[in-house]
């Protein structure tokens, strides 16, 4: 895995300095004092999720660390296996606005090329989309646009060398019915990689995250203890390129609210900072502007990541591992309620969870 060096995240970060595009970002608020961790004694959900109807999507390991997605009622009956036929590692589950489709991203054995797969709800009548081979690319991160006809992906090109990624990456914009493949933005992967897209609620604009090498680091970024991370925003036809947070923050993991006022990230993405001695999910206007803590971690306590606004708007899910080091058990799933600031587990059976997301209902 890869692994940093503990950054500091300070309480007020700045977000300051030109974008790769050009553009200024924008200086935040400070951070006030961070909203409550869960405590020992889990309270009730909050009334916005309780009385959801849908599924809960999220990865856990089975067989031989396999990474696969499950579905559970929010109190955590009924749990099973989505996509069981596709054979390898099959992750980060997103459903389709009107709740009725589901999409995965989906890892072959041996290394095969990435794709994503849409299926019913329980992962039944799948079927690849804009499919990618061995060595020519690979789609991942699959993010649907607000009315249901577009899925916004993280794409790379060409084949990867051993544990270093492919030569290049980029956002692509899949049109659902004919497959029809848009890719709006395309970077070499030394000087950085894009992932984890997601659309504003107007289908006007995306937010995603890159990481780099620290200026002058003598690794490449993949392998540097010092990398780095930024949120971003995007028009759809792939201009308007504008950096929201300060590569040193850093910040990732990015979500769009449903009624486009916020967008949140998490400081040090998991996947990049796997032993981060300080955390949190923040939240953003979508210029940049008033970045605030809605929770924050310490090397003593919960370390919070991969957020994701429920459908309604009024809470936020997110994992949290109960130690700095995101790859040591237990890393549980949680609910943060906006309207009162308190953290509730969810889902604590398994050892692991990731990635969380919530069938929309009618």
């Amino acid at each position: 895995m890869r692994r940093v060096s503990a950054l500091s995240v300070t309480v007020a970060l700045i977000v300051a300095g030109c974008s790769s595009s050009g553009e200024k970002a924008t200086t935040a608020a400070s951070i006030p004092a961070s909203a409550s961790a869960p405590t020992s004694a889990a309270p009730a959900l909050p009334d916005s999720l309780a009385s959801a109807k849908g599924w809960l999507a999220y990865s856990t390991f089975v067989r031989d660390h396999e990474d696969r997605v499950h579905l559970a009622r929010v109190n955590g009956s009924q749990e099973h296996e989505a996509f069981p036929q596709l054979k390898g590692e099959v992750l980060r589950a997103a459903f389709s606005p009107d709740g009725t489709r589901l999409a995965v991203e989906h890892r072959p054995p041996n290394d095969g090329p990435h794709n994503v797969y849409i299926g019913d709800p329980d992962g039944k009548n799948a079927r690849v989309i804009a499919e990618c081979k061995l060595g020519v690319c690979g789609h991942e991160y699959p993010a649907w646009s607000p009315d249901g006809t577009y899925l916004a992906t993280a794409v790379t090109f060409g084949r990867p060398d051993g544990d270093d990624p492919a030569p290049e990456s980029g956002i692509s914009i899949i049109d659902v019915k004919t497959g029809v493949e848009r890719v709006i933005l395309r970077s070499p992967t030394k000087e950085f990689q894009q992932e984890l897209v997601h659309w504003a609620a107007n289908g006007r604009q995306l937010v995603l995250y890159r990481w780099r090498s620290a200026p002058g680091a003598l690794l490449p970024y993949e392998h540097s203890p010092d990398a780095q991370a930024a949120v971003f925003i995007v028009n759809v036809d792939g201009k308007g390129l504008k950096r929201l947070t300060d590569w040193k923050a850093p910040c990732g993991d990015p979500d769009w609210s449903p009624d486009g006022s916020q967008i949140i990230c998490a400081a040090y993405p998991p996947y990049d900072f796997t032993t981060a001695q300080n955390g949190g999910i923040y939240t953003m206007k979508p210029n940049g502007s008033d970045l605030l803590a809605l929770m924050k971690n310490d090397s003593q306590g919960l370390r919070p990541g991969h957020p994701r606004f429920t459908p309604d708007g009024k809470a936020v899910l997110y994992i949290g591992a109960a130690t700095p080091n995101w790859d040591v058990a237990p890393r549980h799933l949680y609910v943060l309620d906006l309207a009162t600031g308190r953290s509730t587990p969810v889902l604590t059976k398994r050892d692991f969870y990731t990635r969380p997301s919530l069938q929309p209902m009618p």
